[in-house]
């Protein structure tokens, strides 16, 4: 509820509580430009674009592994089975 009568002007704050964003604004000629922080962004994109093919260097691998630990028994029909147990269990934890 305001203090105010009908035909009085209301006054407004000098420090709003919700202060613009816009260039044009006049508060925004107060406060400084941040920089991108360039290399800090270069480095997460590197680590994000490096790590999915890191994980992909197992898969040309995986079969003959399966094949060596001698854990199909002799049954080359659950070495698919198996390759695909290895694979999918990093996307579990």
């Amino acid at each position: 509820m305001s203090n105010t009568q009908p035909g009085q002007e209301v006054e407004h704050d000098e420090h709003p509580a919700v202060q613009s964003g816009y260039k044009n604004s006049p508060d925004a000629k107060d406060q400084p430009q941040t920089p991108l922080p360039k290399f800090q962004l270069f480095l997460v994109f590197l680590i994000q674009f490096s790590e999915p093919i890191a994980a992909s260097v197992i898969y040309p691998f995986v079969n003959q592994f399966v094949r060596d630990t001698g854990i199909t028994r002799g049954d080359d029909r659950k070495t698919g089975y198996y390759a695909g147990v290895i694979v999918s269990v990093p996307t579990f934890t």
